[in-house]
């Protein structure tokens, strides 16, 4: 039985679909988007589509937000996903764009990774063989990977339906897990150290993110295709933004947002100096973590909720190779070396490339990994090249490009994305899709989809409805 399988058989969850907006004659009414990411695209689209004049602004000079696709500095057309990378068939939002715009999307190849814990480089063992690792608990050696899935499955099994608005705080057993880390529900289920350590080496470094959200996420968010469009990722947001044209000012940086009874003005910067829209409503699709810098009148849970959000470390180090030398000792999928070391996990996107020969790799770290990369310095680029020598034998002499992103150094993000620790979530959540007055909230942050492409459209959606029926 694969991943997929146990997870949604353990919990019996539904899938959203992909609500629709009906046409509604928007009156000639003004939207003001703050944010040309995913999720002010998404409502800036749909908003224009159904009359209303719209107008977005955006800090940067390009649009996508955390959805960024990098091509300078590699040969034979290589590109780097310093953002956004993987769509599954689950995705079924971020789905709908992709064929509306008609683009073309490139499955990930499949194979087999190896492991490098407690200092010593693996190949998963055999059904029934012990994994090389000290300090498991009794029974977790032969198949830590299953042990993995039945305790996931019994959390998800707990969380309800995620899709009840009123969730979590409408579902006890789902309030329960909301007051557990990541890691204090695995330690509570009986995990040891090492078993747990072998899930981070696997999917990250998450251990203190609240485990209603984690749990909530593997369930809706994971599926059994990942796959990217083909070209790169920006295609989407690049799609978005040539149907919106001019309707996005860029390099247009929001500084105040303050509203009536009748009206929301928001004062902006850009090259030219300072000035003020108003507009009937305005959609916030701005991260909470830029948004502090914004001068506002929001008070209460959203006041404290715009405060407290933490932004998730994250960072990636690519490097682009002569040839894929990994193949030589059987090695393929989008993951080829789980660690417990800084580097994370060393992620292959080889076969989303214009060329057969060519690879591309990255190290892709989450958390105190991020910070630990992030405290080098201009020495973090050659630290992780000494260490890829360790992780990937081979790649001495094979390197012909280098891009790497730190995401918590980004102003326009504060990090990868946004995060509730214990016992935050039912409280937060409600919170940040709460629309304060006439300014209506959207963002990753907003959504059951935390930091996939889904959540952000899904959010733009949301809030499309929620202004066609104010």
């Amino acid at each position: 039985m694969d991943r997929r399988t146990l997870l949604r058989g353990a919990a019996a969850l539904p899938v959203a679909s992909a609500v629709g907006v009906s046409p509604a004659a928007a009156g000639g009414k003004r939207v003001v988007v703050l944010g040309a990411g995913l999720a002010g695209l998404t409502a800036a689209y749909n908003l224009m589509r159904h009359g209303y004049d719209v107008v977005v602004l955006e800090a940067q000079n390009r649009p996508g937000g955390r959805v960024r696709t990098v091509r300078d500095g590699f040969q034979r057309g290589g590109h780097a996903e310093l953002g956004a990378i993987r769509i599954f068939e689950t995705h079924e939002y971020t789905l709908k764009y992709v064929k509306e715009f008609d683009l073309a999307l490139t499955p990930y190849d499949s194979g087999e990774r190896a492991y490098f814990m407690q200092g010593e480089r693996f190949r998963q063992p055999a059904q029934g063989t012990p994994w090389p690792l000290a300090g498991f608990a009794p029974g977790e050696e032969l198949d830590p990977g299953g042990q993995i899935l039945r305790l996931l499955g019994s959390g998800i099994a707990q969380l309800g339906d995620v899709f009840d608005p009123d969730w979590p705080r409408s579902v006890p057993s789902a309030l329960a897990l909301d007051r557990h880390t990541i890691d204090s529900f695995a330690q509570a289920g009986g995990a040891s150290e090492t078993l747990r350590q072998v899930f981070y080496a696997q999917e990250g470094r998450c251990g203190n993110w609240n485990a209603a959200a984690v749990l909530a996420m593997e369930a809706i968010g994971f599926g059994t295709t990942p796959q990217s469009i083909k070209g790169g990722n920006d295609k989407l947001p690049y799609a978005f933004a040539k149907a919106l044209g001019g309707r996005i000012k860029y390099t247009s940086q929001v500084v105040r947002i303050s509203q009536d009874e009748r009206s929301v003005t928001v004062g902006y910067v850009d090259r030219t100096g300072r000035h003020e829209i108003r507009a009937d409503r305005c959609v916030c699709a701005l991260p909470f973590a830029p948004l502090r810098r914004v001068s506002t009148d929001f008070t209460g849970a959203k006041a404290d909720v715009i405060r407290q959000l933490r932004y998730f470390p994250v960072a990636r180090c690519y490097f682009q190779t002569r040839s894929r030398f990994w193949e030589r000792e059987s090695l393929g999928g989008i993951t080829l070396v789980s660690t417990d070391t800084m580097a994370g996990r060393i992620w292959n996107t080889s076969s989303q490339q214009a060329d057969p020969e060519f690879g591309m790799i990255q190290s892709y770290m989450f958390e105190t990994d991020a910070l630990t990369y992030a405290g080098y310095g201009h020495r973090r680029v050659a630290r992780m090249r000494g260490l890829m020598d360790t992780l990937l034998p081979g790649i001495r002499g094979q390197i012909v490009g280098c891009v790497e992103k730190v995401w918590q150094e980004d102003p326009w993000a504060g990090g990868g994305w946004g995060w509730a620790g214990p016992g935050e979530l039912a409280w937060m959540l409600p919170a940040m899709r709460q629309a304060a007055g006439r300014v209506h909230f959207a963002g990753e942050h907003t959504s059951l989809w935390i930091a996939w492409m889904n959540g952000a459209i899904e959010s733009g959606e949301r809030v499309t409805r929620e202004i066609l029926a104010a």
